[in-house]
């Protein structure tokens, strides 16, 4: 990315690790990801992105093929509610480029099987994920 990588994405990734609900809500409505008109569950919407965060949750975290294809399922199956929640969403067009990245990144590192402690990378280098002080 020509400017680095936005720093709501690491804002908004800390605050719902920090079960900060209604300010993730107010933050993706501010990016674009929600709609202003659109009525949205700020608890549900941490229960969407709690496992996509499972990475970075813990101090370490080895990706699988199995955790892909579990989260894939939870996406993508119409009668999840990972699946009707994430229809009330949207991919603004400036985060295109940045979602493809990001799943093919995870894709790869799945396939490795690569086992890191993402949290301590992320608040390195991901602007606005680590904490202030």
């Amino acid at each position: 990315m020509p400017d680095g990588t936005p720093e709501p994405i690491g804002r908004l990734a800390s605050m719902a690790l920090r079960g900060e609900a209604d300010a993730v809500v107010e933050g993706l409505r501010s990016e674009g990801f929600v709609s202003e008109t659109e009525e949205i569950d700020a608890e549900a919407v941490l229960e969407y992105l709690r496992p996509m965060l499972e990475p970075v949750a813990a101090d370490e975290f080895r990706f699988t093929r199995a955790w892909l294809r579990g989260e894939a399922a939870r996406l993508a199956s119409p009668r999840s509610p990972a699946y009707q929640l994430g229809r009330q969403l949207n991919l603004p067009p400036s985060y295109l480029l940045i979602h493809r990245v990001t799943l093919g990144s995870i894709g790869v590192l799945c396939q490795l099987e690569a086992k890191a402690p993402y949290r301590r990378i992320l608040e390195r280098w991901l602007p606005g994920f680590a904490p202030v002080g």
